[in-house]
């Protein structure tokens, strides 16, 4: 009988608890480089979260391998352009584990590939206490993991109208930058995270399924990969502290609650209720570069900008909040100000029974001119429809070693 991706896994799994010596690297790479073939001739293409969930693992795959490899070179050896130091042994405990994770927690994947679970901690883990860049790096990476994805759910929900090319530009400079920065610290942090934040993590194939989702007019693709980045940026969140030792739970919150008053369509011919078109972004950074981030607001608290609900008026309430939000936005506001005001506009014309493209276009120019102009504080970018569903988040990081050295 032949050997499923589920048996090869778990022969992987036995053999790295009874330790990643060099007798054993061939033998668990030949596992993991099966399942890998096994998955991708499985599940080609990404058309829904669990589809996703199957190509995060598929990627993950590269970074364990890579990372078993290695796991007795002399310290300072590079592992996929990152020294994970002493810490390699780290990197496979947490894919290995991460990747049990994220089949257990979706049946759909199950279907394909059910490993074996591994026994739960005796003590819950110590969340990554990060340093001040850390800290202003991942508070601004959690914000564009959410708003990206709502941004690119909304043109999804108007027909795929709206500037998808500078929109897939952001996108690719957010997995740029994410990419490297993890690469550019190295040690603990990159064995505990790059699994989230690299290329081959969760992070670059949400945002490539994203890209292609936009591309190809694949809703599904579009909706299910800003889902996973949505939950990837809450998971990552939840093992991580500020410089300061608060927790990321306002950020999160803040980055996800103007979906919360942003209506899931618009009206045939009319303008999103906020903006659907981004404005146009930075080229994406050099592989390997820091990024360069601009200053988080104080920690767990969203920017002061637009109206109090942080989100778009409703449709017909834009003349309540027109004056105020332009105030803002003269004062300095940012682009959280910029789309308060768009989606006033919107709703002003709406009211007055003014829906046609040239309105659209009209107001999409203003806003994109507008982003051009230099703002205070960092950009917020604009929502999209619907709340992300964190039931399907991926909790992980949060397991004892299965090595032995």
């Amino acid at each position: 009988m032949a050997l499923t991706a589920t048996d090869l896994f778990n022969d992987a799994t036995t053999r790295e608890i009874g330790g990643v010596g060099p007798d054993q690297i061939n033998l668990i790479v030949s596992d993991l480089i099966g399942v890998q073939q096994m998955l991708s001739a499985a599940d080609p293409q990404i058309n829904n979260l669990t589809d996703v969930h199957t190509h995060v693992i598929i990627n993950q795959l590269n970074e364990e391998i890579a990372s078993v490899e290695n796991a007795n070179s002399p310290a300072g050896t590079l592992v996929l352009g990152t020294d994970l130091g002493q810490f390699v042994g780290r990197a496979i405990n947490d894919i290995h584990r991460d990747i049990i994770d994220i089949a257990q927690g979706d049946p759909g994947v199950q279907a394909l590939f059910n490993p074996t679970p591994l026994p739960d901690l005796n003590t819950p883990p110590a969340p990554f206490h990060d340093n001040a860049d850390q800290t202003a790096f991942i508070t601004q990476w959690i914000q564009d993991s959410n708003h990206l994805g709502q941004m690119a759910v909304t043109i999804a929900n108007n027909n795929f109208n709206g500037d998808i090319a500078a929109l897939v530009q952001q996108i690719q400079t957010y997995a740029n930058n994410a990419n490297a920065f993890d690469q550019s610290q190295g040690g603990l942090f990159s064995a505990r995270f790059w699994n989230e934040l690299r290329s081959d993590g969760t992070a670059g194939t949400a945002a490539n399924a994203l890209i292609e989702g936009l591309q190809t007019h694949n809703a599904g693709e579009v909706d299910a990969a800003a889902q996973q980045l949505a939950t990837n940026s809450a998971d990552l969140a939840g093992n991580n502290l500020m410089a300061d030792g608060g927790s990321y739970a306002d950020v999160v919150a803040a980055a996800q609650a103007v979906t919360a008053s942003t209506p899931a369509t618009t009206p045939p011919g009319a303008p999103p209720a906020t903006a659907g078109i981004p404005p146009a972004g930075a080229p994406p950074t050099t592989a390997g570069a820091p990024p360069a981030l601009a200053p988080p607001a104080t920690a767990g608290t969203p920017p002061a900008a637009g109206p109090p609900d942080a989100g778009a008026p409703a449709v017909g309430d834009g003349g309540n909040h027109l004056v105020a939000d332009l105030i803002a936005l003269l004062q300095g506001g940012s682009q959280a100000s910029l789309s308060a005001v768009f989606a006033d506009l919107s709703a002003v014309a709406q009211a007055a029974g003014v829906h046609n493209n040239g309105v659209s276009t009209l107001l999409t120019d203003l806003l994109v001119g507008a982003a051009a102009q230099p703002s205070g504080g960092a950009p917020a970018l604009p929502s999209d429809p619907g709340p992300a569903d964190l039931t399907q988040s991926v909790h992980h990081h949060g397991f004892e070693h299965i090595w032995h050295h």
